[in-house]
């Protein structure tokens, strides 16, 4: 037989046991599991005698080297088995094909774009800060300066906001909101905190440094990645970001509730990496209240971001949830007026075709399920999370020595407009 890619297997895989299951009423559920090699094993739930023959022959015609031959009958098994296999069951996904087929994949890395916190880590209301991430797709779109806008913005109206730069890998958000000219920042960072929290309770101010030469009235209190020097790398390798759920048990979620319960800021700004990375995984993953997408008119950009709006958005509404909250920006957009308006109007029809397809549910779903879901009737609205924010391609943006220099312009225009659109998404829910 041709060689049968990794993608191509488990469609085979389903389709069978979705045939076969049809034929045998008696399995009450199978569970499809694929271990970190990609291979698959299978374990059953049934009522009396079955006839597995069928299925393992089809799976070892249609899934070849894929197919380990392993069948277990849970049912007939130790208690111990039986408890694990009913547990994992309540957690994994049903096939849209067949309610009695699980699919189950396990993996060696980036576990956190694989679940879903059903919500964030505390409800946005009262003195519960929003938790804010900023994303993107490709790097060098200016998520970082759309981030740091943004908190400039919030600590000149009098509030203090926390910044934490989760751009692990390619750390800079940290220095950007530096505590002086020259780029000074803390000793100690988020990499610090998330290997050391485990053994020791450090205080919390040892991680951070205040930038109040751009807060006006407010305060910016920013923790730094931690400084990139020859201890960096291999404390960046003893980090743990595939943490199993829920959020609020792991390193980077005490970090959270440290700063919540300690500095009692009215907002936590998160800085994400780029591409499918652990700290997108874990940051995408439902933690936060708001999700701040940057993106351009590229494919390339599109299909990352499709991805993530399928995770924030169709994923949850296929198992009656609510999507997660979602603001879009187009990053880059040309100079010149004609390019600017034709780049404008092609990113933004586009947002509403994608976003209707894997993020909005139907108009016709019920009324009392609409009022906390956004549908495709929404979309007239000029605030729905389609609509994006354009920003456009500044020169001095691109190239300034400290963000003093640019602050007063991080504050008008665009980034004006950006932080209009985050504030009014928790206006009622800070009032309260």
């Amino acid at each position: 037989m041709p060689y049968l890619h990794f993608d191509e297997a488990k469609r085979e895989a389903e389709n069978l046991l979705v045939e076969w299951l049809r034929a045998a009423p008696a399995v009450q559920r199978a569970l499809l599991v694929r271990d970190v090699f990609g291979k698959f094993r299978l374990a059953l739930w049934a009522d009396g005698e079955i006839d597995t023959a069928a299925a393992e022959r089809g799976l070892t015609e249609r899934c070849g080297a894929w197919w380990t031959g392993e069948v277990l009958r849970v049912d007939r098994s130790d208690a111990v088995t039986r408890s694990l296999y009913d547990d994992t069951a309540k957690l994994v996904q049903r096939s849209p094909e067949c309610d009695r087929l699980l699919v189950l994949d396990r993996h060696r890395t980036r576990t956190g774009w694989f679940f879903d916190e059903p919500e964030p880590l505390w409800p946005a209301s009262g003195d519960a800060p929003p938790i804010v991430v900023f994303y993107s797709f490709k790097g060098g779109l200016g998520r970082s300066t759309c981030l740091a806008a943004f908190a400039i913005q919030r600590a000149r109206l009098g509030e203090r906001v926390c910044v934490l730069d989760l751009d692990l890998d390619s750390p800079g958000v940290g220095r950007l909101l530096a505590a002086d000219a020259d780029g000074l920042t803390a000793t100690w960072g988020v990499v610090d905190f998330l290997v050391e929290q485990p053994t020791a309770d450090a205080p919390l101010a040892d991680y951070y440094h205040r930038c109040d030469r751009v807060a006006g009235a407010g305060e910016l209190i920013v923790f730094p990645a931690g400084r990139v020097n020859e201890d960096y790398a291999d404390k960046l390798a003893r980090v743990d970001l595939e943490e199993a759920p829920p959020a609020a048990d792991s390193s980077l979620g005490k970090l959270l509730a440290r700063v919540r319960a300690e500095l009692a800021p009215k907002w936590i700004l998160l800085d994400a990496r780029t591409g499918i990375s652990e700290s997108a995984g874990r940051l995408l993953s439902g933690l936060a209240h708001l999700h701040v997408l940057l993106g351009t008119t590229q494919d390339q950009s599109w299909q990352g971001l499709n991805r993530v709006l399928d995770r924030l958005g169709k994923a949850r509404v296929e198992r009656g949830l609510p999507q997660h909250e979602v603001l879009l920006i187009q990053a880059m957009v040309p100079a010149g007026s004609e390019a600017a308006r034709f780049a404008r109007h092609a990113f933004a029809a586009r947002a509403e075709r994608e976003f209707a397809e894997r993020y909005y549910a139907a108009d016709d779903t019920e009324e009392a399920v609409a009022a906390s879901f956004w549908t495709t009737a929404d979309t007239d609205s000029l605030t729905a999370p389609h609509v994006p924010v354009p920003v456009d391609y500044e020169t001095k943006l691109a190239a300034f020595g400290d963000i003093a220099e640019v602050a007063d312009a991080l504050c008008a225009g665009p980034y004006a407009e950006i932080a209009t659109r985050i504030a009014e998404r928790f206006e009622s829910e800070l009032d309260a």
